[in-house]
């Protein structure tokens, strides 16, 4: 069974036994909260290289750092103009998702206001091993051992910038297990065989999930001159590429002036193209920013390339298809960008399980799965059960942990120097806790609200999601007290005073139980269908929220009370007068009726019911959800003010106001609460009503909103009330079929050999009830009973199986006799 952590409305009211540690007699005061499944990922600390427009000393430099830099290959290198980066440019590095910026050569100015745009930190050149772009290592470090008669090739720093481009480089002084190359068509070779410096970066590297178009042509792309234009390309086009997700080959080559004197090379293009399965067309996407067509034309002849106009196409199919045969086909326009520029998350994952405590921390221990030949720093980022709901805020990601931080939702840290087996101490915090961070990160002081104490008090032993069952939330309402004349007349004499609203609270404190509370018999019970009354009513006494009792009447002085059936005797006594009065039959069996009890209806009484319904329905739509029901904030410039609802909705901020009736929500009041929840940090602002909320109010809203940076939930009467559409009963024919569906599943699970779960167990109840939850007992029972008969209940349930057949068919043909 799931296990939402701090998803619940509920308090954790279990414990798990004391483990003693540190000195004798010392008590765990931990609470135990199960064991729960994470994964981890390692990766690389990466960066982009922001360089002047055009500066080709830049690039070298970007290609030199990139080239001694564990995930190099994937770090792009993108020009900082004045006018900020190129719309592609953006785009890449945000497809990127890098840690960080480094600044090659680019205007500080130009590269600070890049970096704003971006929210990205950034770091000098100088600085690169001293700032957050540091926990990565040498290629050497994660890469399989090499033959040294067999060293990847690398470009001079000083070479032809194509060739850079390829290969990448060796910065001198530093060891790598690199050859620096000066013969041309090794450079063209060695891309083949996945044979260079900058491809061997990506040792141990990959995404633990990418979202990618599937196999696609080969990319070659072709450059005339110096290249520069294609060189940077290029290299951003392969930074996105899938690393290993996908079959995306690519080149950079010079003209055909230069390839058509390689030796064999035609014939190894050739092989490369008929190794791979057709999922895909044309075979080759030729791109250059320098070629003219007639180049690529040529290009395409010496390496035996046909034309075509064949709908380009990319994908995947189990199985695959047939290797793709020659002749093969090439295309002058295409654009690979589309191919690359998708979502993907870099790191190479493991799973494992760690048990769960609150109110202090948790150790992760598991085995990592990158190899390191030596001393490294990288990326752990983490994501699993106890982490879902949590928003990804800063301050949440500091309670978690002192030294993380969200990327890409998920929990990250820096580790030096790596060990293959990592311990870390992390504190999960429920979303009370969470929800309390938030509230102490935008306001100076906050706490509950007069009403927002009411409605934790009321929620706090019994579930207020009963307030969205038919008739239940109409049901109470029905029975809240109305307020007397004199008690409206003193809070208005009081609001106009300019009393606070704590002498407001207090009189009506005091006020709440001068009058009898108002009681109903179920055949009275307004607003709600015939047939939901009485199970409404006696839900609001499961929650003990209401109670039953008799009506009597006294003969003397005429009045009318309420009597608790356990209070309830031979002679009643009128609390008036003392007669001895009668209970109300009117000669019809004497009828029960119902009343909230003190704390209900004061609550009721003070708009709480709408509050907690919103609440119900919220955390019905998103289970891992947590909220307050009013709450009084202070601002750091002095200013008050009370929100309705403040919370962690499925890991986003959600705030907002509640009103019992729409008509409520005017201008004034509108941008009042959108303002605020922005305040409040807010992603997303509520407005809710049970009474239908016109089409104006919301389209309003939605403009505030919008301007404000908000998303919009509107919750009404349509939400909130919805009519009831009762199931059609079930059929016999209907628990013949569920029991036959779970005799049959359950006798295949025993059938495996394996022991069966309590979940499962519980699965195979749910499927033969028609989807009712199975109660544990029920679960405990069956479960004792295959654990203990194992042997004899594969027989049993066949033959069971065979005589619940012959009953559904007997059953169905005597339906059609009918």
């Amino acid at each position: 069974m799931g296990r939402s952590w701090g998803g619940s409305r509920r308090r954790h009211r279990h414990s798990a036994p004391g483990h003693g540690h540190g000195r004798l007699g010392a008590v765990d005061s931990r609470r135990y909260l199960g064991q729960a499944g994470m994964e981890a990922a390692v990766l690389p600390s990466r960066a982009a290289y922001l360089i002047a427009g055009g500066s080709v000393a830049g690039f070298r430099t970007a290609v030199t750092q990139a080239s001694s830099r564990w995930g190099g290959m994937t770090e792009p290198i993108v020009e900082a103009q004045a006018s900020g980066l190129s719309q592609l440019h953006e785009q890449t590095v945000r497809v990127a998702k890098v840690e960080a910026l480094v600044n090659i050569d680019a205007d500080p100015q130009a590269a600070k206001e890049v970096a704003e745009s971006l929210g990205l930190p950034i770091v000098a050149l100088a600085d690169m091993r001293k700032g957050g772009v540091v926990f990565t290592c040498s290629p050497a470090e994660v890469r399989e051992f090499t033959d040294p008669a067999y060293a990847p090739i690398a470009a001079s720093p000083t070479g032809a910038l194509w060739q850079l481009a390829v290969a990448g480089c060796v910065e001198p002084g530093l060891l790598e297990h690199a050859r620096v190359s000066e013969r041309e068509d090794e450079f063209g070779r060695y891309q083949l065989q996945g044979d260079t410096q900058i491809q061997s970066t990506v040792a141990q590297f990959g995404e633990y999930l990418s979202t990618t178009p599937g196999h696609t042509s080969l990319v070659l792309w072709v450059v005339e001159g110096e290249g520069f234009t294609d060189s940077l390309d290029f290299w951003n086009t392969r930074a996105l590429r899938p690393v290993d997700t996908i079959d995306m080959p690519m080149l950079l080559l010079p003209g055909a002036d230069a390839v058509k004197h390689w030796l064999d090379f035609p014939k190894q293009v050739a092989h490369l193209l008929g190794s791979r399965p057709g999922q895909f067309a044309p075979d080759v996407a030729l791109v250059s920013r320098s070629a003219s067509p007639d180049q690529l034309l040529e290009l395409a002849s010496v390496l035996g390339l046909e034309p075509t106009e064949e709908e380009p196409q990319a994908g995947a199919h189990i199985p695959a298809p047939p290797a793709r045969t020659a002749p093969f086909t090439f295309r002058t326009d295409l654009d690979p960008t589309a191919w690359v520029t998708l979502e993907r998350h870099y790191g190479v994952p493991t799973s494992f399980d760690i048990q769960v405590f609150a109110d202090g921390p948790s150790t992760l221990r598991f085995a990592q799965p990158v190899r390191f030949n030596g001393h490294a720093g990288a990326l752990v980022r983490f994501w699993g059960e106890p982490l879902l709901g949590l928003p990804a805020r800063p301050s949440i990601a500091r309670l978690i942990h002192p030294d993380a931080q969200w990327r890409d939702d998920k929990l990250q840290f820096a580790v030096m120097p790596m060990s293959h087996q990592l311990t870390v101490a992390m504190t999960f915090p429920l979303l009370p806790q969470a929800t309390e961070r938030l509230l102490d990160d935008v306001a100076t002081r906050h706490q509950l609200s007069s009403a927002g104490r009411l409605g934790t008090a009321l929620t706090e032993n019994a579930d207020s999601s009963a307030l969205l069952d038919p008739g239940v939330y109409e049901a109470a309402i029905a029975l809240t007290t109305p307020r007397s004349k004199e008690l409206l007349k003193r809070l208005k004499e009081l609001r106009a005073d300019g009393d606070p609203d704590a002498d407001l609270a207090e009189l009506a404190a005091t006020w709440g139980g001068r009058s009898e509370r108002r009681y109903l018999p179920a055949d009275k019970l307004p607003n709600v269908k015939a047939e939901d009354r009485a199970a409404a009513l006696e839900r609001l006494c499961a929650l003990g929220w209401a109670e039953r009792g008799l009506e009597s009447v006294c003969p003397s002085c005429t009045s009318r009370s309420f009597v608790p059936l356990d209070q309830t005797s031979s002679a009643p006594q009128c609390p008036g007068c003392r007669a001895v009065s009668a209970y109300q039959s009117g000669g019809a069996p004497t009828a029960v009726h119902y009343r909230l009890d003190s704390f209900t209806d004061r609550a009721s009484d003070n708009g709480l019911l709408p509050h907690l319904l919103v609440i119900a329905e919220l955390c019905r739509r998103k289970p891992r959800s947590h909220f307050l029901p009013g709450t009084d904030v202070t601002f750091e410039d002095g200013t008050q003010e009370e929100v309705d609802i403040f919370g962690v909705w499925d890991g986003q901020v959600l705030s907002g106001e509640v009103k019992t009736s729409a008509s409520e929500f005017n201008d004034a009041q509108l941008r009042r609460d959108v303002a605020l929840s922005q305040r409040l940090g807010a992603d997303v602002h509520l407005l809710a009503s049970v009474t239908p909320v016109a089409e104006a109010v919301r389209n309003t809203a939605r403009e505030l909103c919008d301007a404000a940076g908000l998303e919009l939930e509107v919750l009404d009467q349509a939400d909130l009330r919805p009519a009831a559409h009762k199931p059609a009963p079930a059929t016999a024919a209907d628990g013949l079929g569920w029991l036959r569906t779970a005799t049959a599943d359950l006798a295949a699970l025993i059938e495996k050999g394996k022991p069966v779960s309590h979940g499962q167990v519980a699965r195979i109840l749910k499927t033969a009830s028609g989807g009712a939850a199975p109660i544990p007992g029920h679960i405990a029972a069956l479960s004792w009973a295959l654990t203990e008969h194992r042997d004899d209940a594969a027989d049993l349930l066949l033959r069971l199986l065979g005589m619940l057949d012959a009953a559904v068919h007997e059953h169905g043909a005597a339906g059609q006799k009918a």
